[in-house]
């Protein structure tokens, strides 16, 4: 059957900017394995380019798409365009959905699916060419996806790869492909009018946020009948919107249609349909890209969106709201002028943009890597750091992914895959949740396990007017009303008035399927499951142990595992359990609190019956601030958590000279806060540190943390013999202790390069402040730089110190980075003000003739 497709498909009477284009994409992936396609958005890259380029390959054609409904809509629309069937020529395989059979070449995909393709056919045997859409969004799956196939491509397959994007950094991913051959196609947009507001954007979704969008919505509804597309930020935020805009809707007779991840895959579709009146689409970023909405003219921009973001201190990962790129505004734009002339009505000032990210951050910059990296682990890989990213993520995030496996049991030590590990991956969820699973297996409880692991896996379905409507229940855990509301949705088909439908009929959905799943791994032990309320109760503290958490007396904050505190919010029903897992957590007021609203309580007696093998009795050495003195603790711990308050007792000379230097080094800000010379001398060495890693020079002298901690206790274990109080150690000069420890060759460099003081022609020795945020300065009166006509530099001349230049009342009266400049044209002004101000002092014309001063007080 041929596929010849240089002109519009048969079912076609229209032609797009990418029809004169496929020629020479088809030669230039003939002749080579990549390439890179920018195309503006409505130039059709999506669907007329994969069906075309089936004559290139004899293999499959997978097209992998950043949203479920983006691959089921092309994968439609190809077969409408062709006179094909979806799940024959053409189909798709997304989440509870496959359309595909033996005969189906060209499968449109979700971007997670591939990963777990490659875990049971690692070559992709039989796919010739995979096509990166929307590769712009950058999610976690597709650059894991682009990494594995390069490491393919190394490995000597020849499999094609073709990323393509509305708005991308092509020169960049062309030069990783290999200087990859880059073709770019125009658009086929119409004129287009840009409204922006007179008042700056709100970046949060207050009340006034909802009262301006309704203003924005009936304004545009008054200048067109045709649909509107409204962009939000999430499923919140469409509900309240349309509960505002309701009673106008219906009395205009125009539709509100909300369109996001979380509705069935049909309605979904059906969003995407013009409908027989005025509609007006309520919609998070899923209708950013890919398909077109036909019948849209307007689009009203929020330019918010939320995005997952982890947080590296506690493992959690939140949703967290925040400005759209200009890259995202381009796009969202673009929707009201794909099929008429159009207009986008902006939610922001022009001097907002100013403020906009060019482009959205990566998600693999952001989020959890733990899967991902087990992934990797299952495709041989053993050294994350060195995998083929296309942009790496953070160490830090590499190296917490990689601690948490390793504690799980599902890589060794040497990083390679266990056999828990491979389990883990045979579900399709974070690999906490699949951990619970298997927990769940071997106790024979299949059924609760995949209802837990849906529920906290899937977006919560209860209704924000109901949060508080159960905080009679007593339950102590925020689980059990969840999992009754379930209960009666699977007896009923309906869902209770305090849940949302679709919510809860993906969690219902997600749940059948990780039960089906987990049904295949064998048969469980024939154990009697206890009460469903203790059973939910084992399974969460077996899968979570490092989210356990202890009261803090009657208080709603807690101590987690590891060190951590929470505060429960108000909502969770957890209220007087002395112990609770947290099983969710965002960032609180401050640095050292995660707030928490879904937890699951436990008694004392349920810890200690359930977990008697796991629980150690510990001795150790703690300094307490308040009272000044060492003490040793004896108490039980769980996990590393303490199940009561120790016992203190005063600790002996002896066992504070052994503890002393750790203690020195846990105690490290206390340290610092105590010995300034210390305090100024690590400011120096951060400085370096952060200019070496941002390549402002090179040095065969680097440290990273786990080098400089050994060394803090090398100098400290030399600082505290035969001491027994910190008091002692903190009046040493510790400068010297730490100098001793590090290369002798680095600390001459070192004090050569970046001087803790400089001596100014007066004579004073004149201290250098190296701040975190700011290029280094010094504070310094101006008559004792007299006759100093260039600006000093540090770091091998590569940075300009600036000078904080004071009068003889040690005011400041000028700061410059250019002392040469400031000579020429600043001083002769300030030289005016100054003689008038302090007659007495000396203020030549030509400072390079002045006598240097050190009069008076002097700043070191």
């Amino acid at each position: 059957m041929s596929h010849q497709h240089d002109a519009p498909p048969k079912g076609t009477a229209y032609l797009l900017p990418v029809d004169d284009f496929i020629p020479d994409i088809k030669n230039q992936l003939q002749q080579g394995l990549n390439l890179v396609l920018t195309a503006a958005p409505g130039a059709g890259k999506t669907t007329r380019l994969p069906p075309a380029l089936l004559d290139v390959v004899k293999g499959k054609i997978i097209v992998l798409e950043p949203r479920r409904m983006a691959a089921i809509a092309a994968a439609h629309r190809i077969a409408d365009e062709n006179g094909w069937n979806v799940g024959e020529e053409v189909g798709y395989q997304v989440r509870f959905a496959n359309k595909t059979s033996a005969k189906t070449r060209l499968i449109f995909m979700t971007e997670a699916l591939l990963a777990r393709q490659m875990l049971d056919d690692p070559e992709l045997s039989d796919v010739d060419l995979v096509i990166l859409d929307e590769f712009h969004e950058r999610s976690l799956h597709v650059d894991l996806s682009l990494g594995l196939l390069r490491e393919l491509q190394e490995l000597g397959r020849e499999i094609k790869i073709l990323v393509m994007s509305a708005t991308l950094e092509a020169e960049k991913i062309s030069s990783y492909m290999g200087h990859a051959p880059i073709v770019s196609v125009p658009g086929k947009l119409f004129e287009l009018e840009t409204v922006y507001q007179k008042n700056s954007q709100i970046v949060q979704t207050f009340p006034v946020f909802f009262d301006n969008l309704a203003q924005l919505v009936r304004e545009a509804a008054s200048r067109t009948d045709k649909d509107i597309l409204v962009f939000l930020p999430g499923v919140g935020e469409i509900d309240r919107a349309k509960n505002h805009l309701e009673e106008w809707a219906a009395g205009k007779n125009i539709d509100l249609v909300p369109l996001h991840g979380s509705l069935n895959l049909e309605d979904q579709r059906r969003a995407l349909q013009k409908g027989q009146r005025q509609r007006i689409v309520l919609s998070t970023n899923i209708a950013e890209s890919s398909v077109t909405l036909d019948g849209v003219a307007t689009v009203i921009d929020s330019g918010l969106a939320k995005n997952m973001k982890q947080d590296y201190r506690t493992g959690f990962s939140r949703l967290e709201l925040g400005r759209i790129s200009l890259s995202s505004a381009i796009q969202r734009a673009g929707r009201a002028a794909r099929q008429f002339p159009g207009v986008v009505y902006k939610m922001w000032t022009k001097v907002d943009e100013h403020s906009f990210a060019k482009s959205e951050t990566a998600e693999i910059q952001r989020v959890d890597l733990t899967e991902s990296l087990l992934f990797l682990a299952a495709q041989g890989v053993s050294d994350f750091q060195k995998f083929s990213w296309f942009e790496k993520p953070s160490s830090a995030a590499i190296d917490k992914a990689t601690q948490y496996l390793m504690l799980s049991g599902a890589i060794d030590h040497d990083r390679k895959i266990t056999e828990l590990g491979r389990k883990i991956l045979h579900f399709p969820l974070p690999v906490r949740l699949a951990k619970l699973m298997l927990v769940a297996a071997e106790r024979n409880s299949l059924e609760l396990g995949s209802e837990l692991a849906a529920i906290l896996q899937e977006r919560d379905f209860i209704r924000r007017e109901f949060q508080s409507s159960f905080q009679g229940d007593k339950t102590e855990c925020d689980l059990t009303v969840r999992l009754d509301l379930l209960q009666q949705f699977k007896k009923s088909g309906k869902a209770p008035r305090e849940a949302g439908f679709m919510a809860l009929q993906t969690v219902s959905q997600s749940a059948s399927q990780i039960l089906s799943l987990a049904k295949k791994l064998g048969p469980a032990q024939n154990l009697k499951p206890e009460s469903v309320e203790m059973e939910m109760r084992t399974l969460l503290l077996r899968s979570f142990p490092d989210r356990l958490c202890r009261r803090r007396g009657q208080s709603d904050r807690a101590l987690m595992v590891g060190g951590r505190g929470v505060k429960l919010q108000s909502e969770s029903l957890v209220k007087t359990s002395e112990y609770f897992v947290a099983l969710n957590g965002i960032e609180g007021n401050s640095d050292a609190e995660t707030i928490v609203s879904l937890a699951c309580g436990f008694t004392k007696d349920f810890i200690l019956t359930h977990f008697k093998n796991e629980i150690q009795k510990i001795r150790d050495l703690t300094f307490i601030e308040e009272k000044g003195q060492f003490f040793v603790r004896e108490y039980r711990s769980l996990f590393g958590l303490p199940l009561e308050e120790p016992s203190l007792l005063p600790a002996s000379p002896q066992e504070v000279e052994e503890k002393l230097p750790q203690v020195l080094v846990e105690k490290w800000s206390l340290v610092l806060k105590n010995n300034e010379k210390l305090s100024e001398w690590w400011e120096r060495l951060d400085f370096w540190n952060r200019h070496l890693q941002s390549a402002t020079f090179e040095s065969e002298f680097s440290f990273n943390e786990d080098q400089l901690e050994k060394l803090k206790l090398e100098a400290f274990t030399q600082a505290s013999m035969g001491e027994k109080k910190l008091q002692s150690v903190f009046e040493k000069d510790l400068v010297f202790f730490m100098e001793s420890v590090f290369p002798q060759d680095f600390i001459r460099t070192f004090n050569k390069e970046l001087p803790a003081r400089i001596t100014v022609p007066s004579g004073s020795h004149i201290k250098v402040i190296y701040p975190p945020d700011k290029a280094p300065y010094l504070e310094v009166r101006i008559q004792e730089v007299f006759g100093v006509m260039e600006t000093p530099k540090v770091l091998f001349g590569k940075t300009p110190l600036t000078f904080h230049l004071l009068g003889p009342n040690f005011r400041p009266v000028q700061v410059t980075a250019n002392l040469e400049s400031f000579w020429k044209n600043g001083y002769p002004e300030v030289r005016k003000e100054l003689r008038i101000k302090y007659p007495k002092h000396q203020w030549p014309e030509d400072p390079a003739d002045g006598t240097p001063e050190a009069k008076g007080r002097r700043r070191f």
